[in-house]
């Protein structure tokens, strides 16, 4: 039709002009948008990445072993986070599983983790050896409870790890005192909180060390990868040691430990580079987003939208600043079991939406493990839902996300807000707006 003769004729100018494949296919999404889902999270890549990426192949250093952009990376990013050292890794899983080993985590040291998280915060501790004691939430953010963390710790506790969820930054002057009390460490799972600050300091300077993912849905992405900042200069050198199979550094192709390759490629570091000189236009298009969501549908039918653009924690009077990651919508509790329709109905309207993640503890890897409550109380996940009565169970059912992605125009907004205006009307009672 008319619309594949224009795109034609584009391919054609855009090709004579040296204009890449991937610009024509924005320009088509942008022009047809009835044409296409609106996915959830889409990365936003322009020619600056396509050229720091042709620089790495071109240059030859591909692997992880050198190249000047994987130094880069490490560097700039870390400088970004108030840190003096970053560790690029392959992602953000295997960065949690080399720094806690690097950290000293032995085989049976517990690990005090968020239920509410994503799997991969738990599944890191466990397949270094370590157990995971779940900490429940508290009923704002989602965020793990400083009280119920303090009821998780035992003898055997190690770490405590701090999830920046959604990238709400934690309430981390509680979790370091405790921490300090207990002679214990701590460490940030910042995989979703990227530029976020937590009372005017930046998010990974704020802990022994943080991890920071940069998958394809991040605010900044490499593809696949991920990375450890630290202030710890030993720590940095145990970790870029074993991430190279713990070869000496004295004598090569002798190694001293048992290592890991975790290494990411100088090709993916040439991506990140050009992502990070852009993070202020990435953080600040999804900010754009989130502001539209939060301006036109919080409050519709009791509706909440989060993050909110700043928060202080009770009785505290600095405020922190969430990272844009992804738009959380939360139902009104009595609502909760519409979550899973309203969803399905945006779906068929090619709006993709995502669910609040499971609690962990109430999947079946993990169904044995202790779960804390605020209040002191032990439960497991192997308990009916209504015996172990988790802020965490009732905050996941609540929630979902909307599309994030820097690239949402102003007419992909207004019908996203539009139909989701129209699927809560269907599906809700009159609420007080």
């Amino acid at each position: 039709g008319n619309s594949s003769s224009s795109l034609v004729a584009a391919a054609a100018a855009a090709a004579a002009a040296g204009v890449a494949a991937w610009s024509l296919w924005n320009l088509w999404k942008q022009q047809n948008p009835k044409q296409r889902k609106i996915l959830v999270s889409e990365p936003c890549l322009t020619s600056r990445e396509e050229k720091y990426l042709m620089s790495a192949f071109r240059s030859t250093f591909i692997s992880g072993g050198a190249g000047s952009y994987k130094r880069r990376l490490e560097t700039e990013f870390a400088a970004m986070c108030g840190c003096k050292h970053g560790v690029t890794c392959t992602n953000g899983t295997v960065a949690i599983n080399l720094a806690l080993v690097a950290a000293g985590l032995k085989p049976g040291d517990e690990v005090i983790v968020p239920t509410f998280t994503y799997v991969a915060s738990a599944a890191a501790v466990v397949t270094c050896g370590g157990v995971p004691v779940f900490a429940d939430c508290d009923p704002e953010l989602g965020l793990v409870d400083p009280s119920a963390i303090r009821a998780a710790i035992s003898p055997r506790t190690k770490f405590i790890m701090a999830v920046h969820l959604y990238g709400h930054p934690c309430d981390m002057d509680a979790i370091n005192a405790i921490a300090q009390e207990h002679g214990l460490q701590v460490m940030e799972d910042a995989a979703e909180a990227h530029g976020a600050m937590y009372k005017g300091r930046p998010v990974g300077s704020l802990s022994n060390f943080a991890t920071f993912s940069f998958y394809a849905n991040k605010i900044m992405t490499t593809g696949e990868g991920g990375i450890v900042v630290t202030n710890d200069t030993k720590l940095a050198q145990q970790m870029v040691f074993l991430r190279g199979h713990a070869m000496s550094p004295e004598t090569r192709f002798w190694h001293t430990a048992v290592g890991f390759n975790f290494r990411l490629s100088n090709l993916l570091c040439a991506v990140g580079v050009a992502q990070l000189e852009r993070f202020k236009e990435l953080f600040y298009g999804r900010q754009r987003v989130i502001t539209s969501y939060r301006q036109n549908l919080n409050g519709f039918k009791g509706i909440e939208i989060k993050p909110v653009e700043s928060f202080s924690f009770p009785n505290q009077t600095e405020t922190c600043r969430p990272s844009p990651w992804l738009a959380c919508v939360v139902l009104p509790k009595e609502y909760a079991y519409k979550r899973d329709a309203i969803c399905d109905e945006l779906e068929r309207r090619g709006i993709e939406t995502r669910p609040f993640f499971y609690p962990v503890h109430t999947m079946p890897p993990y169904v044995n493990y202790k779960v804390w409550l605020a209040d002191g109380r032990e439960v497991k996940g192997n308990m009916e839902a209504s015996a172990r009565l988790t802020v965490s169970d009732e905050i996941s059912a609540r929630g979902f996300n909307l599309p994030t992605s820097v690239g949402l125009s102003k007419g992909d907004l207004k019908y996203i807000n539009t139909n989701v205006k129209q699927v809560l009307s269907m599906m809700l009672a009159e609420k007080a707006v």
